[in-house]
């Protein structure tokens, strides 16, 4: 039975990747099939290395910066501001396919002179509003925007909806350096503890290495070029529920461990289930759960406090930048109230 059981899941997941393939923007599909041809590319991440406790050996190490400007900033356009927005009705220009990652990626141009990275797929909503709250919280992240629709030149012209825009040229320079939970600089710090309770709070299920990156200001940004900024890159599996039957079957590990910008499954998890030594427990069924294992209730309690000075409005405007629904946004900013509410009044 239970060798049947796994056959079942096993033709489930496939039918459910191939439906799943079949839904991506036509553009998407399209260009799967020009590219059928080429070489697969190496991901840039397997050429990595992972950083040690001591972190990167040539710049001083900066994981968060005090939002002393909290109440007062944007959360609808976010860390780039509305100058940094794309132009939905601008021109926009194909450069090449992004090879690597779970989402289909391109590169374009846009008639300012300005590179981003367009995300097709369910990743585009919550990701953008994910970067919105914890930038609010003073940690770094990359510049989304949500693109309810527009126009792409090159390779014949073609029309995209529903993408996340992320400015390539944003000031920084990417490290070849990845950043593992367990072995860090800021092993044991209130802001490493504080970017833990932030994604179990978004419900992030996708804690790996991988998507925990380095940049350090270009020459052009006019930051400290001897920092090293650490962040978590990838915020796109949020903001859904945790946990799936899938990762537990022999081959199956890479699979989604939970959902993606699904707000009656975000709102309908637990968030915390308890205290134990002094610690919080969280309800976490997602990848790595030992990431978020050793908080204390102060760190916590740190976090909710900082997240709580957001206005009504900022919450809800991180949400519409997600390009959410007000029936969604209005599920959402519930939910995220409550969860801030736990988390500053844990004893």
């Amino acid at each position: 039975m239970l060798l049947k059981w796994k056959t079942i899941s096993a033709l489930t997941l496939i039918s459910f990747l191939v439906c799943a393939t079949s839904a991506l923007p036509g553009y998407t599909v399209e260009a799967q099939k020009k590219d059928k041809g080429d070489k697969p590319k190496k991901q840039k991440d397997e050429k990595k290395k992972a950083a040690d406790s001591g972190g990167s050996k040539d710049g001083r190490p900066i994981l968060w910066e005090d939002p002393t400007d909290i109440e007062s900033r944007d959360l609808f356009n976010g860390l780039g501001g509305a100058d940094g927005a794309p132009d939905p009705n601008g021109k926009f220009t194909f450069v090449k396919r992004s090879p690597g990652g779970t989402s289909e990626k391109i590169h374009v141009d846009d008639d300012k002179g300005r590179k981003w990275t367009v995300k097709f797929g369910p990743e585009a909503r919550p990701e953008t509003a994910a970067t919105r709250i914890v930038w609010a919280a003073g940690y770094h992240v990359d510049q989304d925007y949500f693109v309810k629709r527009t126009h792409i030149e090159g390779r014949g012209g073609f029309n995209i909806w529903d993408v996340r825009f992320e400015r390539r040229d944003d000031g920084y320079k990417e490290e070849d350096l990845l950043w593992p939970w367990e072995a860090n600089p800021f092993n044991g710090t209130r802001e490493l503890q504080g970017l833990k309770v932030l994604m179990a709070l978004l419900n992030n299920w996708d804690l790996k290495t991988e998507n925990n990156k380095v940049v350090r200001p270009d020459k052009k940004s006019g930051g400290d070029r001897d920092t090293r900024v650490y962040y978590v890159a990838d915020l796109g599996g949020t903001l859904g529920k945790t946990g799936s039957p899938f990762t537990k079957i022999p081959g199956f590990g890479s699979a989604p461990a939970g959902s993606k910008g699904d707000p009656n499954g975000y709102s309908s998890q637990a968030f915390i289930t308890g205290v134990k030594n002094g610690q919080v427990v969280f309800y976490y069924k997602g990848k790595d759960p030992k990431a978020l294992e050793g908080i204390t209730v102060d760190n916590a309690r740190w976090m909710g406090n900082l997240l709580g000075r957001l206005s009504d409005k900022q919450v809800t405007d991180a949400f519409r930048a997600g390009g959410f629904s007000d029936a969604e946004v209005t599920i959402y900013v519930r939910a995220f109230r409550d969860r801030v509410n736990q988390l500053k009044n844990l004893k």
